[in-house]
């Protein structure tokens, strides 16, 4: 056997397993892979670092009231545009854009519930919908779920 010679090897080909998209999440600031179900019953919380994904008013407003208890109020209140404002894209366009993306007609949602058997009058707000950006509708809904609670 020479001194200096190449050690013999052989490659071995291992099949790679197809695991499905859409599992797992990295956490931006750990790296740590988190399985998706896990960091749904953490109410989109990495337990190992602590960041918290956006969490859909849906969800939120289910993690917090009774089961089956929630009824939204001021559904039907929606934005408008009476300044016929132009930006980059047309306002209008944006929130048509956003009801579609996001399943709701503005930022916040609104209505009572019960936590823990006790009525309680709360407004979520949903980053999905123009990044939870306040307009009117938004002022309006909030005021009112306030004058809810306070009756």
């Amino acid at each position: 056997m020479a001194i200096f010679g190449k050690p013999k090897y052989s490659t071995v080909n291992v099949k790679k397993r197809d695991i499905p998209r859409g599992l797992w999440t990295k956490c931006p600031n750990s790296g740590d892979l988190v399985y998706n179900k896990d960091l749904e019953k953490n109410l989109m919380v990495v337990p190992t670092s602590g960041y918290h994904f956006p969490l859909p008013a849906p969800k939120r407003i289910a993690s917090l009231v009774d089961k089956g208890t929630f009824k939204e109020e001021d559904k039907k209140l929606t934005s408008k545009d009476p300044l016929k404002f132009k930006g980059v894209a047309a306002y209008a366009d944006k929130l048509k854009e956003n009801k579609e993306k996001s399943g709701l007609e503005d930022a916040v949602v609104s209505g009572i519930g019960k936590l823990n058997g006790r009525e309680i009058s709360l407004a979520v707000m949903d980053f999905r919908f123009l990044g939870a950006s306040m307009g009117s509708v938004v002022g309006e809904k909030i005021t009112r779920a306030i004058e809810r609670a306070v009756k």
